[in-house]
């Protein structure tokens, strides 16, 4: 069986390079690309008799120095060629892997919208948020940095009376426009925590959640912590005007 050349880097293939570069992404090897590119550029400048420096030096080498250092090209472009490969490869598997996260995310946006509409018009509606909040909290599914404790403490916190009141009409007013930030920081983590791709469908990822508070609540369906916040919030919501918040 003949000799491979010494020039075809025969070990080096598209999936070596995956597997050695299994975190970079396809801009990283495009990055990569081009430095073999220009190594061997460089390279083939000692060898051309170009007007530059590399060319001028390039006239004291032998012929046999000339021949290897063009070998060296070659062996660079063979193994350049691999890195292409790879680099093909990452590109689609990126963008097949976006096109997947963007229709999770689709996904997930829908069925957040359509299960926990919230819409926070009314008092009763606003405390359905912070009653929901601060179960999924237990449950440890919205807010998991915050303990318990410190979520309400947070939620207490939001009570105190603020310095000013530029743009609101009233202190109940500013509470519900809390309540309201609220909301979109549920909405926000519960869609991201059922978009998360893990390899199940999105479905199940919100089917585990529901199960996982419905368990918490089966144990206690509200805390004496909860019932005391909730009240304290009752009471500075009462003569917050209706509507969107």
């Amino acid at each position: 069986m003949a000799k491979p050349p010494i020039t075809q880097a025969r070990d080096v293939d598209a999936e070596l390079v995956l597997q050695l570069n299994k975190f970079g992404s396809a801009a990283d090897l495009r990055s990569q690309q081009a430095k073999l590119t220009g190594a061997a550029r460089e390279i083939r400048k000692l060898t051309g008799g170009g007007t530059d420096l590399f060319g001028k030096l390039g006239c004291y080498l032998s012929f046999e120095q000339k021949q290897l250092l063009q070998d060296a090209a070659r062996l660079l472009d063979s193994v350049n060629q691999q890195v292409e490969h790879a680099k093909e490869k990452r590109d689609r598997d990126e963008k097949q892997a976006k096109k997947r996260r963007e229709l999770r995310g689709r996904l997930a946006k829908q069925l957040v919208a359509s299960n926990y509409p919230l819409p926070g018009n009314t008092l009763e509606e606003r405390l359905e948020i912070l009653q929901i909040a601060l179960i999924y909290n237990r449950a440890k599914v919205f807010d998991p940095l915050y303990s318990t404790h410190q979520l309400h403490s947070k939620l207490k916190r939001w009570l105190e009376r603020p310095k000013q009141l530029i743009g609101w009409r009233s202190e109940a007013e500013y509470f519900a426009s809390q309540v309201g930030s609220l909301r979109c920081d549920f909405i926000s983590h519960l869609t991201n925590e059922i978009a998360y791709d893990d390899g199940s469908e999105v479905e199940e990822r919100l089917r585990v959640i529901k199960q996982t508070v419905a368990d918490c609540t089966a144990q206690i369906a509200l805390t004496s912590e909860e019932q005391e916040t909730l009240r304290l919030w009752k009471d500075a919501l009462q003569s917050a005007p209706e509507g969107l918040i």
